[in-house]
């Protein structure tokens, strides 16, 4: 079964995308120090996103170049 290997990363920035909005809503509302939290939030989880799919790309890379390698 082939699975997607960047789901983590994807779940990830679809997380800080809701933060986002939620960011701006509050924001909107008249709280603007809970939305400057909230955008906070939403751009560590971006970032998270981001090295989680750096991470995923250097094991598929590695799982790669181990494939025609013996193992002891």
């Amino acid at each position: 079964m082939n699975h997607d290997q960047h789901i983590s990363s994807r779940l990830l920035a679809l997380a800080g995308g809701l933060m986002l909005v939620s960011g701006l809503l509050m924001a909107v509302c008249g709280k603007l120090a809970y939305g400057g939290i909230f955008w906070a939030a939403a751009s560590c989880m971006f970032f998270a996103a981001n090295h989680f799919r750096i991470a995923e790309n250097k094991k598929t890379e590695e799982e790669k170049n181990d494939d025609g390698k013996e193992t002891v």
